[in-house]
């Protein structure tokens, strides 16, 4: 009897073990072809919940949907005046219209920096309070880039 109570778990065991992988499979399977057929919907899925958690304490531009970036390796950013505080793992959300960054700590859900972008040489409209690079108004002094075309004409003796 004892035998055949284990023998009857056994395969009830076995059963379940099998449906349970079944499931599994299906549902990876099913993640697999919704990310195949949106490959965006990771990132777009992690901007929203981004910019809701932000948008809370503040105001966000809503005309645009911001740019995202990690931070992965923060010592190549240190000398950058903006990445100073960051660490591994923060998010940047770029609103290239705006013209704004903000570099968001998601482990303590707080923004670490918040600065104006400068794209391109467009000084205008910028909200920088650093003094814009003025542009020399006369052309740079041209360099001569003659090469000296005498060829010697004698031969060493032997």
């Amino acid at each position: 009897m004892y035998k055949k109570i284990t023998k009857v778990g056994f395969i009830i065991f076995v059963v379940v073990l099998i449906l349970s992988s079944l499931g599994a499979a299906a549902y990876f399977y099913n993640q697999y072809k919704e990310i195949k057929n949106n490959p965006n919907k990771i990132s777009i899925d992690e901007i929203n919940s981004l910019t809701t958690v932000i948008s809370k304490f503040m105001d966000l531009p809503t005309d645009e949907t911001p740019t995202l970036a990690t931070v992965t390796d923060k010592e190549k950013l240190k000398d950058q005046d903006f990445f100073k505080k960051s660490e591994n793992g923060d998010k940047i959300l770029i609103y290239a219209n705006a013209k704004k960054a903000i570099l968001y700590r998601p482990s303590t859900q707080k923004v670490i920096e918040f600065a104006p972008l400068l794209i391109g040489n467009n000084n205008q409209n910028t909200m920088s309070t650093e003094t814009p690079i003025e542009t020399p108004t006369e052309a740079p002094t041209k360099i001569p880039t003659e090469i000296p075309t005498k060829v010697p004409t004698e031969t060493p003796e032997e």
